[in-house]
């Protein structure tokens, strides 16, 4: 990339006029791979960030060409967030992980948000909606003269867009599979009305919704559908109708972003919102210490290491993650598991408060249920197990494992052995796979450990279901429903990583999106948790937190981990001067 300066001029130049011709006020960065990873308006998987100093926070060469001028380090900067991760992408159409979900809602808004406190959908980009007697048919009446950054107008013709490329399989939007298993059209009744009409009624439809923001038609329109996942836009150049605009990234430095004068919700109270990317904890640790960091979120292993800050607060919010570990019960691949006994006596042998106190401490808790702590369907679990290594062996012995010469278990020449595949270079999900292991290994089960980078484990567990038993992270979504991840729908293009299948289980999945009652819902998902636990297609292990370090000068109205994820209010986020 920098082998003559003749040639970099050169390159620079088309990039500066096919950028202005795209977007006039804001810069090129080098572009980034968009990952075919479920999107986060399902429920994804997850790994913690890389701890400071790794290899993997060390950015790469990169050319940026500046689009406006470093502002002057005072209050006028507004808000600057800190992380060790940098997104991928800001187009709401390739969005798939949770970072660049949560910046990409800084620039683009939806035909709905959620509420932070109830989780209820309210009005965004549509004011309104009227749903069809029998729960298929949703009408969105749109805001009237919401403008783009670049001064269009938005219409219904950029919402039919939208969702036409999210529902085209040429696009290769993560988000296809979500949409189109429910989507059956999107129609125009006119330029502030839009129609969605779905193959059955979905409760949790309008939570979908919040989480895909709408793209102009007048910028994209003329991209062919399989050049989009390769196009500038998102990465380079960001036009939206949200409360920011993209007016800087540097790769593997920061993204700036400013005030959106022409909101619809109004004035925003800060000029600027700035992402910054770090590389160490000590980095982090200073500009919170010297005011020119303003909040970010760590996970447990990190917080433990970061030192008492005057004026730095640490709070903990219950999440929507739940670390687990999933089986293979797909009898082509393996046997192992079939019996039930088997499964019971795996989970009694482990030591989940051990677990937790060990690798998280504090900053987390024990998993029991399926149902996020954050959820308003949470409730507590109708099947129990507690830990009991006796009662285990038990049930080993019973189904015909008995111990061997080498302490190993074996029941007709074969030997109780599996692999658990986990992420290798995260070091929380290291440390829990050799607890699992060390506590199984109690029971006279060896397991040996599988540890791979976090794309291979992604893709094994995703694509190829290659594992005997996968410790992975899930992040679910804000709606209750877990369809994505119980229903035998989702053998293949959904995260049911084991091949569970229970008939009952998918009729009340489906019957618990048939209807809008939440009363009626909180007891159907209380039955699917219910049958699940008794199933044991995979183990729940614990709900990390979401841990947040913030300076006194940011001011939040309220913060929680729904707050976190969608930076719902962020237009209301005051920064209170004198602190810097």
């Amino acid at each position: 990339m920098r082998r003559r300066s003749s040639v970099l001029w050169i390159l620079l130049v088309l990039v500066v006029v096919y950028a202005c011709r795209r977007a006039p006020a804001t810069e090129v960065a080098t572009p980034a791979v968009v990952p075919s990873t479920p999107a986060a308006s399902a429920p994804v998987v997850t790994a913690a960030p890389e701890m400071p100093g790794s290899a993997a926070q060390s950015p790469s060469p990169r050319v940026v060409i500046p689009a406006i001028p470093a502002t002057s380090p005072s209050v006028e900067r507004g808000i600057v967030e800190a992380g060790f991760e940098e997104p991928r992408t800001l187009n709401p159409l390739f969005v798939a992980d949770p970072l660049s979900d949560a910046l990409s809602r800084l620039v683009f808004d939806g035909l709905v948000s959620l509420d932070p406190t109830s989780g209820e959908p309210v009005p965004a980009l549509a004011t309104s909606w009227d749903v069809s007697d029998d729960g298929t048919t949703y009408t969105f009446h749109l805001r009237e003269n919401v403008r783009w950054h670049d001064g269009q107008l938005f219409t219904a013709s950029d919402v039919a867009f939208t969702y036409t490329r999210l529902l085209d399989p040429d696009v290769r939007s993560p988000r296809y599979s979500r949409l189109a298993e429910r989507v059956k059209s999107v129609d125009i009744i006119d330029s502030q009305t839009v129609q969605i009409t779905l193959i059955r009624p979905d409760a949790s439809f309008l939570s979908t919704l919040a989480t895909i923001g709408i793209v102009p038609e007048h910028v994209l329109g003329t991209v062919l559908p399989q050049q989009l996942v390769t196009d500038p836009f998102g990465l380079s150049s960001a036009v939206g109708t949200g409360p920011f605009i993209l007016t800087q990234w540097l790769r593997g430095v920061s993204l700036t972003f400013r005030a959106n004068p022409d909101y619809y919700r109004g004035a925003l109270t800060i000029p600027h919102y700035t992402y910054r990317v770090v590389s160490t904890l000590d980095e982090l640790a200073r500009g919170l210490q010297d005011g020119t960091i303003d909040w970010a979120t760590l996970d447990p292993a990190q917080v433990r290491q970061l030192p008492a800050l005057d004026g730095v607060t640490v709070e903990r919010y219950p999440g929507y993650e739940l670390v687990l570990v999933a089986l293979q019960l797909d009898p082509a691949k393996s046997k192992l598991f079939t019996d039930l006994r088997v499964r019971k006596a795996l989970l009694l042998g482990i030591d989940r408060a051990a677990i937790v106190e060990k690798v998280w401490g504090e900053w987390a808790r024990v998993a029991e249920t399926f149902q996020p702590p954050a959820s308003w369907a949470v409730g507590e679990p109708s099947v129990r197990y507690p830990y009991d290594p006796a009662e285990a062996q038990r049930l080993l012995e019973e189904a015909g494992w008995v111990l061997g010469d080498d302490g190993v278990r074996v029941r007709q020449g074969q030997r109780l052995q599996f692999r658990l595949l986990a992420t290798g270079s995260d070091p929380s999900r290291r440390a829990v796979a050799e607890l699992l292991q060390q506590q199984w290994r109690a029971l006279g089960v060896d397991v040996q450990l599988d540890l791979a980078s976090w794309g291979e484990v992604r893709r094994r567990a995703t694509q190829e279901r290659d594992f005997d038993a996968l410790l992975i992270g899930v992040l679910w979504d804000v709606d209750p429903d877990q369809s994505s991840v119980w229903s035998s729908d989702s053998f293949f293009d959904g995260l049911n990583f084991g091949h569970y299948l229970n008939p009952d289980v998918d009729r009340l999945l489906v019957e618990a999106v048939g209807t809008t009652d939440r009363a009626r819902r909180i007891e159907l998902y209380r039955a699917i948790e219910q049958q699940v636990l008794s199933d044991l297609p995979v183990f729940p292990i614990a709900f990390p937190d979401v841990i947040v370090v913030r300076s006194e000068r940011l001011q939040v109205p309220a913060m929680n981990a729904l707050v976190v994820r969608t930076r719902a209010g962020v237009e209301q986020w005051q920064v209170r001067a004198g602190k810097e």
